[in-house]
Parts: C-alpha cells; structure tokens; sequence
C-alpha cells in the first residue's frame, strides 16, 4: 500500500543552512505508523529534531497550523526510553506541560504548533498529519586498532577505563581531566556494546557517562564537546521529577542511560585518546582461547574472514572445534555486536535456521533457542538461515536463502572452563489458587474473560498482568499451543479471542514476546499477519477452534491470558472502589472539591451543560497528584464530539437545586461577516482561485479565529443554504469522518447531532479517499445537501466563529414594513389569528397571505419565521377550493415543501413549521401569517368544460378539461390500483394528448417525495401490444428514453414522478396511481351517451351483451328493466363501491401512519 501524497517532491522545504529537507504534511492524516512508512518511501524519515535550532525552524514553519503533526518520537521499545525514529540521538526535550502522561498506549509522539510547537505523546492510531526529514547523515566512524596504557582497554580508535571509586560528576570529570580524558561518551551502538559486554561493566553498577544539560536546560551535551549522535535511556528516562537530574549516568542489567541529579556519588566511566596507534597484526590474546578469538563470559567467538554458505561457514567453525555462533542472552547480544557492528559486511551468519520445520527455529549445535532479535518484518514466512546485520541495523536479524554468502561467527568454549552443570531440579512451587500450569514447568497461566467495555486494549491487557505480577502469556513451542488450546477447549473458551503477549510495535524490530522470550515459534493463521493499513501491531488468538493467530488493531477490546512464574505471589487485582468520603448527593470528597464521575456517555457540550446544572464544571487537572485521584475513574482521551463517560468538579460547599443555565453573552461579527443565532459567518472562496482544499480551508479559519461551519439544526442548514445561492459550486463545511471510518465529526469538536445528506450520500469509494463534507449546488433541487468527496479538491468553504460581545448593537422592535425579495414583498402579522382572520388581515394591506413558487424564496420566509420562533399561516389552503390545495390568488400549487405524510387532511390550511417544511391544521388555530404582494402576472387557468368534480372528504378530484383526476401516492401493485380506481368510479388514467400529459405531470411532480412514480392505465396484452385500460388503441405516448424495454416480464406502465416519461415494468411492482372519471353534468341524461361519459359506459355496454346472450326471449324484458331502473342501479352501484373505498382507505391510512412510525423509529436510531 503506497501512503505518497501526489507529486511529494515539489512540498519539500529546504534549511539552507543545515542542507536538510522538511515536508508538512497538512493535508492528509494517517497513524503515527503509516505516517513513518510515507517518509521512508521518499527515502526519508519522520521528522526528529535534535537541535534548538531546527526546533526553532520547524515551529516556524509550523505556526500558521492550527493542529497536531505527528513527528518520530516514540517509546515503542519496552526495554528502553523515548527515541527518534530512524536512530538519531534523543538529546533535546520540548515537551508541553504534562507531558508525557503515562497512560497505557500514548506511545507516540506529536508536535502541536498550537503549543509553540511542543511535544506531546498519544495513541500512535490516531490519524493526524505528519512532518518527513531526510538529509544529513553521518559517517561510519574511523575503526584504525590503537594501543592504550596499562588498565585503558581500547576500541575504535578510543581508550576506555572503569573507575568505581564514588564521586560526584563534576569530580568524576575532573578525574577523567587529570589523566588526560574525560568522562566518557558515546556515539554509536557498537561503542555502546562495547562498554557493556567488553569493560567489565556490572549491571549492579551506576557509572557517570559525559552526558548532561547543565548548560542549556533540557538540550543534552557530551562533556568532550564531541556531537550527540547516539543516546541510550532508560525507559521513562530522561526525566527531571525532582528538576536537578541533569547528569546521564549508565546503569541496570542492560546499561542503558538515565538522568539523575549530578550531585550524586557514583562510579564513572573515562574516554581518552591513544598514546599511538598499533599495527594491524597485534593482537591481545585473551585467556582460554585461540589467536584472533575474542572471550566473553565462559565462550570464545571468531569473526570470520570470507564471504560463505550457511553450510559452508557451519564446517568452517566446526573444523575449529566450534559453531556458528548461538546468542543467549541480551548481554551476549551486546557483545556481537560490538565485534561486528562497525564491520563493512552487510551481515553476518549465526547457527539459528528452520531448515526443518518452517517457523519452528533451532540452532545448529542442538540447543533451543532462549533470545531472538528480530528485525522489521522477521521472521516471516520463508523458511531460510538466519544472519545478524550491521551499521545501522546492527545486531538485527533477518531470515535470508542459505545458499547467499555471508561473513559468519564462531563460537566454542573456553579452554579450561569446565562443561556446564546440567539444570538441577526446579522447586515444586505451586500455581496460585485460580491458574493453570503452563507447559513450561515453571510457569502458570490465567484465562481473563469480561464483558463489554470491560474488555481491554493490548496496551491495558499487558499493564493488568505486570500488575498482578506477570506478562501476557507467550508461546515458545507447539507445546505451549497445545496446552493452551485444551484448557480453552476445557473452558469453552476456545471460540473466544484473547491478547497474547506477541507485538510489533517498534518499527526497528520485528515480532516480539513482551517478556523478552524468544519468537521460535508461530501458528499464524493464513494470510496473516497482513498488518492491514499499517494499524495492526499486536497479536491475538483468533476466534477459530484452532486458535491461531492475528496480528490486530492493538486499540481493539479483547479478553486476555496472563502468564506468571511458578511461586509469585499474585497481587490482588486493582480494585478502584476506594475509601472517600460522599456527599448527601453522592459526590466524592477529595482535598477542598467535590467530584461526580458520570457512566453516562454524551458529548462534551452536554456533559459541560449537566455540570453546570449542577453548580460544577468539567474537572481540570492542575498537578499530578489530582491525576493519580483521578486515573483510577478515567483512562483515555478524544474528540470533544464523540460520547464518553465525564468527571464534574465543584467547591466543597452546601448545594441545593440546579443551577440556571448559563448562556453565552450576546454579540456581534466584524464587518462582512453574517450574524446568525450569535455566530457569525463567512463565505471563502467563490473564485476559482480563491478555492482551497478541505485541510487548507480549515487552517485559514482557524488564523480567523474560528473554524470551518458546523450545522446543527435546519435553521442553519437554511440561513447558509440561503447566503450560498450565489455561490456555483460546492462548499466546504467543518463535518468529516477522518479520524474513523462512518464516525464523522465536527472540526470544531461539537455534536454531530444533525444531517441533510444528499439522496445516495454518504457513500464509500474503495478506490478513493472521501473523508470530506461539501454542500452541493448542482441544481435548485439539490442546494445544501451533503456529499462525502476528496479532501483535496478545490472548494468555496464557510467559516464560523462565536460572536464579539464588543461588537454586540442591540436591536430596535421589529420593523413592520414590507420586506422586499425577488419580485415580491413581504410582512409578517406579529398577531396571532385564525387562517381567514390572517387572510382578511393582509387583504387590508392590500396584499395577500404569501404564496411559495421556489425553494429559496421558502428558506427566506423560514427565516423570517426564526426571527419570531413561531409558524406562519400561507395561502396553501383546500378549504375554499373543494378539497383541492390552491393558493389564494388562485395560482396552481408549482412548488411544495410538505412535512413527512402531509397533506393530511382533507379541507385544511396551511402554515410554514420552523423546519421550513408545510404543514396542515383546522383553520380554526391561531398563528402568526405572513403576506405578500408581488408583481409576478398570475397565469391565467386553462378553459374548462363543463360539469363538475365529487365532493368527498376522502379523495381528493382535481377537475381538468373534461374529466376528474385522483393522485394517490400510496404505492402497490398494478391490479390492486386498477381496483381502486374502479371502487372510486374512475379508471387507471388515460392520457389523450400533450395538454392532458403536462396536467398529469405538473401534479405527479409534488409528490415525488412520496413515490418514484405513478400507475397509468396502460398494459401489454398476451400478444405483446400496448393498449389502454379500455382497449383503445394509443394515440399518444410520452415514453422514457429506451422504453418501451422488451422485457418479457414487464406488462405495465407508470408515470415518473419526477420526469413524467413512461416506463414498462413488472405489474407487481408497487407504485403509486391515477384514477380518472368523467365530469357529472349538471342534468343528468341516462338515455345521451355522449364522448365525455367515455371509459366507464363502456363497461355498461358490455354488461348489456352479457344479458343479451342469455335469452333472445328476454330480451325485451331486460331491456325495459334496464331503461327504467339503470339511473337507480347506477347510484346505488356507486354508493356501494364508495363505502368499500371508505373502507380500503382507513387502512390504508393505518398503513401510512406505521410507515410513518417505523421511519421515524429509523431516524431516532441513526
């Protein structure tokens, strides 16, 4: 997986006087892994910064940001301290108050320009942007062999000598002064290796080294003046907890380096130049073992001579009664690598291979691996010989073919030393009440089952056993594997997915066990590990029978499995329900606060709000002993939108009740920016050029002072959809989702508590990064909704900021004139009155209630509307028009905005709701109104014949021409619709011409949102033709492009509601439909049959052929009975089919009304 931005090469940024390159990454954010991996495709690194000066380079390079970049610091080896990335020397310290706190997990650094660029330590999975480094890099130093004086041993060029008398170091320095040195230093980690293995260097010894900032505070220094190129610390080290550790001194099993105060009596280590250097043939002879052999501890090594086989350097050393080195141990490890690390081979061959049975390695001489040191990536999955790298990856090991040629170590046993003891037998120490015995004799393990978030990361599983007196549990052998998969499988845990102590968090390294063990076995599961997306840097046993394993997002909540040693004692586990006192309310006592620790888990914005009902705040912690009180209720941090538990602090003191709530003083915005809801709005970016990327958008706002817009309500959502109308392309807002994957947040850090997502959106795009949110403007249809795109396109952007208290100008009583937009004027009537008083009200201000013919001009009154925070009467209304919605200056409804299942009633008004939506209630309620006076010319109707359309309180009949029409939106199958057209008294509509196409698709369009299309009485006969319901033949089609499709399935046909063109389709499918019937004539004429009774005397006429059929003899008799009673049969006929669509209809309002229901319950969900 490549991380390059594109065309990386031109943001590099060159310090002119050190000759190295920077590259800020703003625009893109990745883990603190994936971030290394980017640099180093560039042949470069994570940044690391080792000097005042390129601190000072960096910051202001930084400054303009207003967020975090990740940079190389990071503490992900466990056997040592915080280190850069890449190897260079942490000699310099910048970090912001309070860090690095030590939580489980923030082991990885990040520079953050809003603190003048400190340093602060987080989750290495957050995704921030990053800063790349590359230049500079030094040279092996001069190896020449040299002579040193009697008690002085000599390496690279340098004479070293232990002193163990005690002083304190400036004493030490003068000491190592008078006899022409000084207190050592070191500058690689073969030198290093050297000093611990070769000196005689103890690890109950604490040695002064010439490491120290006494003179620049927090910037280490070698006392000879030579550069810092190497540091060693401890873990947790350097660290100033008393603020007088300035002084670096060696010490512990490993001799890595720690500060401590320089006042302190401690032993020392001396460095000096060689009185003269010596030949390349001297040589010192160490006792027990052969020229040109080095001893360690009981062993002598060679380091080889050619370039050789795996095979081939085997029998070399075995011809010297030895073998290819085996490394037991870190100490021995050390060792080699001082002999090795400053050679000019690439590598060097040990005894460690599997030969024999992939992933299960042993060395050649038989014995069984104890230590391993891996590098990045290894061991992997083909099987090879192992060798032991050099220069900068010394000491490292990687699997390599056992036909390449490498130099090689011997190793053999001292002369004279006698053979070791074989192991005498382990005391019979029990396992601890509760634990396993682990296949290893010495051993006891414990299977950690919990529930929910009881759960834990990698990082709290592995903190949980070291407390208790343990590890996670490591697997050395087939044996382990075994054993551990019975007792799940006895357990019935075998299914169930536990944190083992296998990890891959140093990037230097490969696989480690988190106890030291060597990693000589695996059981991956197949095609792991992947380590996908560069994320996944522990292992768990996965949830199959056979429990392999998984590398895994080490931030994931799993079970776990502790492993200790036979004999220890298990310390309780932490229990966190300690002994303080309470108040009445339930409030924790600690020092002169109160504290409450909520479970519930909300934003931060109402979690503030809940504090301060309570006369309390978010706690905040001001020194490290509230943190203690405090770590025992709260482990991690986050964004300020996402929902977590909260801590609410307030003085010792009486409370009773809730505290009013606090709001925000009122204010105003600088000139050009829009006041809204008291903040205050900008527009960036309407040309072309002016546009910027998502990331960059965001920087300009935050050097506003501000951020870029959050949307939080539709009133919003309408204000800035409305200011954007000018605006032709998207625009940036402040939503995203970043940081995780469908989690979007607000850059601002408030509550994503609302959302007005595009038809489609969001979508996912495997081929394509869409982390941003932009409001659309393609069409008037589409204006403000939201798509998800790339965060690097060009886009306007708004930025939004809290209103200046200064800048607050009160404002006068509302001005009662008529407010002028588009061509028409409006006023609001401030008095609340029924919708014919309003009528009446405007009428008298010569205008009318207000008509809505577009979507902005519905925004602008919504916001009129906001200004009052009260719904406005329209002049939408069925009540004067016989059911039928029309305005009151007689204008055909061409535009709606109406609510979810509107409208509802049959003879109703209409008022504009605060969502900017319609709605219908009794025109008896009182509201505010609102009118209008416009100079739009109100189109004249078109001619319409004579007759007239039913009255009825449940259907409503628009008239057109000559005939009837009823739009029903709900949806079902084709011969369900035929059915009710047919009980209303009516057909499936018929369509004659353009004029009667464009009458049914103006209608059909207002309710779009309610169905994708409507049934019409079209279908295909069994011979393939298209006719009318009747059987007519068509005379007019209005078909989609491609239709009519040859579907052998598709026999039926709909009107699009949203285009009007005609498609086929399946006739099950469900749709909505359009019933048509005849205008009734003022006189009813049973004996006429004239052109416009049409479709349903068809029906009759059929129905007379049937009874003639039955009997030429009766005839007559049918006829006459027909004549005089067809005007009654008619009317009870219909009166019949009436009632049964009064019944069909009640359910299916109860239908409409569970829809409704189950939406809504949707919506509340997400």
């Amino acid at each position: 997986m490549s991380l390059l931005p594109d065309n990386t090469e031109r943001f590099w940024t060159e310090d002119v006087s050190t000759g190295i390159h920077y590259q800020i990454n703003s625009e893109s954010a990745l883990t603190w892994h994936q971030a290394r991996k980017s640099c180093q495709q560039q042949n470069a690194e994570l940044l690391s910064i080792t000097e005042i000066q390129e601190q000072a380079y960096v910051g202001e390079l930084t400054k303009e940001f207003g967020f975090a970049f990740w940079i190389g610091l990071n503490a992900l080896d466990f056997n040592s301290g915080w280190q850069w990335a890449g190897g260079s020397p942490f000699r310099y310290l910048n970090w912001a108050p309070g860090s690095p706190f030590l939580l489980p997990g923030k082991i990885c650094g990040l520079l953050n320009p809003r603190k003048n660029g400190k340093w602060e330590n987080q989750a290495c999975n957050q995704r921030l942007g990053y800063i790349c480094k590359k230049g500079s890099f030094s040279s092996k130093p001069d190896i020449m062999p040299v002579q040193c004086m009697d008690g002085w041993w000599p390496y690279a060029g340098h004479c070293y000598s232990i002193h163990r008398d005690p002083k304190t170091w400036e004493d030490a320095l003068s000491s190592c002064k008078k006899q022409d040195g000084d207190l050592a230093s070191i500058h690689n980690i073969a030198e290093y290796s050297f000093l611990v293995s070769q000196l005689g260097y103890k690890p109950t010894e604490e040695l002064w080294l010439g490491l120290n900032d006494l003179k620049t505070h927090f910037y280490f220094e070698w006392s000879d003046g030579t550069p810092v190129t190497f540091t060693k610390w401890q873990r947790r080290h350097p660290t100033y907890t008393s603020g007088a550790e300035h002084c670096a001194a060696m010490k512990g099993q490993d001799g890595y380096w720690a500060t401590d105060a320089c006042n302190k009596q401690l032993g020392y280590i001396c460095k000096k130049k060689p009185s003269s250097q010596s030949s390349e043939k001297e040589t010192i002879e160490d006792l027990g073992c052969q020229k040109g052999w080095k001893r360690y501890d009981f062993h002598c090594y060679l380091v080889g001579s050619a370039l050789l086989t795996f095979s081939e350097a085997n029998k070399t050393c075995e011809q010297s009664k030895a073998y290819l080195a085996t490394v037991e141990s870190r100490n021995e490890q050390t060792f080699l690598i001082s002999l090795t690390g400053l050679r000019s081979e690439e590598y060097f061959w040990i005894g460690l291979s599997d030969t024999e049975e992939q992933g299960s390695f042993r060395w050649t001489n038989g014995e069984t691996a104890h230590f391993t040191h891996w590098n990045t990536a290894m061991p992997g999955k083909e099987q090879g010989c192992v060798v032991m790298g050099t220069g900068i990856a010394a000491g490292l090991w990687d699997v390599v073919s056992c036909e390449k040629t490498s130099n090689y170590l011997c190793k053999q046993r001292a002369a004279g030393v006698p053979p070791p003891a074989p192991p005498g037998q382990v005391p019979a120490a029990a396992c601890a009440e509760g634990w396993d015995r682990a296949s290893r004799a010495d051993s006891c393990l414990k299977f950690f089952v919990r529930e929910g978030n009881q759960k834990k990361s990698w990082f709290e599983a592995e903190e949980f056993c070291r407390e208790i007196g343990g590890n996670l549990v490591t697997i050395n052998t087939r044996e382990d594997q075994i054993l551990l998969w019975q007792l799940a499988s006895d357990k019935g845990l075998n299914t169930q997915a536990f944190w083992i102590g296998l990890f891959l968090l140093n990037p230097d390294e490969g696989f480690s066990w988190i106890d030291g063990s060597p990693v000589i076995y695996e059981n991956w599961e197949e095609d792991e590990p992947n380590n996908y997306k560069e994320l996944e840097h522990c292992v768990m046993f996965n949830r199959s029978p056979q429990m392999r394993w998984n590398d895994l997002h080490c931030e994931h909540l799993l079970n776990w499995i502790c492993e200790t040693k036979k004999g220890t004692l298990i310390k309780p586990e932490a229990n966190y329900k300690l002994d303080y006192q309470l108040t009445s309310d339930g409030w924790i006592i600690y020092e002169n606060k109160q504290y409450y620790f909520s479970k519930e888990h909300v934003h931060m914005e109402e979690a503030r709000r809940i504090c301060q009902k309570n006369f309390a705040d978010l706690v905040v912690i001001e020194r490290e002993s509230k943190r203690r009180f405090l770590w025992h209720y709260v482990k991690d941090f986050g964004d300020c939108a996402v929902q977590k538990a909260f801590i609410c602090e307030r003085q010792n003191s009486t409370y009773s009740g809730f505290a009013p709530p606090v709001l925000p003083p009122l204010g105003g915005c600088p000139e050009t920016w829009l006041l809204f809801k008291n903040k205050c709005y900008k527009i960036f970016g309407p040309r072309e050029e002016e546009k910027l990327t998502w990331h960059s958008a965001r920087s300009v706002c935050r050097e506003l002072g501000g951020n870029l817009a959050s949307i939080h309500n539709n009133q919003v959502q309408a204000f800035l959809t409305f200011h954007l109308k000018d605006v032709a392309s998207e625009t940036w807002i402040g939503l995203n989702d970043i940081n995780s994957e469908n989690t979007y947040l607000w850059t601002d850090g408030s509550i994503f508590d609302y959302s007005n997502w595009a038809p489609g959106f969001p979508f996912r795009d495997n081929f394509m990064v869409t982390d941003c949110i932009a409001m659309t403007r393609r069409s008037v249809d589409d204006a403000g909704l939201w798509e998800n795109t790339d965060c690097q396109h060009n886009k306007s952007y708004i930025c939004q900021m809290d209103s200046e208290p200064e800048l607050f100008h009160p404002t006068s009583a509302p001005d009662f004139d008529f407010v002028h937009y588009g061509n028409s004027s409006y006023l609001i009537i401030p008095s609340k009155m029924n919708w014919e008083e309003a009528r009446k009200a405007c009428k008298e201000k010569s205008s009318e209630l207000a008509s809505i013919f577009d979507y902005y001009s519905n925004i602008f009154l919504l916001l009129q509307a906001v200004q009052y925070g009260e719904p406005l009467w329209i002049g939408l209304n069925s009540n004067v028009n016989y059911g039928y919605y029309r305005w009151t200056n007689k204008r055909k409804v061409s535009f709606s905005k109406w609510d979810y299942g509107e409208p509802k009633q049959r003879t109703a008004c209409v008022y504009l709701a605060l969502s900017g939506r319609w709605k219908t209630a009794h025109c008896n309620e009182k509201h505010l109104s609102i009118c209008k006076k416009s100079e739009d010319v109100v189109p004249s109707d078109p001619p319409q014949d004579i007759g007239q359309c039913p009255e009825s309180d449940h259907i409503s009949w628009i008239p057109f021409r000559s005939h009837c029409y009823n739009f029903n939106a709900n949806e079902m199958s084709w011969a369900q619709s035929v059915t009710q057209c047919i009980q209303s008294g009516g057909m499936l509509a018929s369509v004659e011409d353009l004029y009667e196409s464009n009458f049914l698709i103006e209608h059909a369009d207002l309710y779009a949102s309610k169905t994708s299309g409507f049934w019409i009485g079209i279908y295909r006969n069994v011979n393939g033709q298209l006719l009318w319901q009747d059987n007519s033949a068509l005379d007019f089609v209005n078909w989609a492009e491609g239709e009519p499709l040859g579907d052998e399935l598709a026999f039926c046909v709909e009107l699009s509601a949203a285009t009007g063109y005609w498609s086929v389709l399946p006739c099950s499918s469900q749709k909505g439909f359009i019933c048509k019937k005849p205008k009734t004539l003022p006189k009813v004429a049973d004996a006429k049959k004239n052109k416009a009774s049409g479709h349903l005397n068809m029906w009759l006429l059929l129905t007379l052929v049937l009874i003639i059929l039955l009997g030429v003899g009766f005839m007559i008799y049918f006829l006459f009975k027909i004549k005089t009673g067809s005007g009654t049969g008619r009317e009870v006929r219909r009166s019949s089919r009436q009632l049964e669509y009064i019944h069909a209809l009640s359910a299916g309002d109860n239908g409409s009304d569970a829809t409704s229901n189950k939406e809504k319950n949707e919506h509340s969900v997400v």
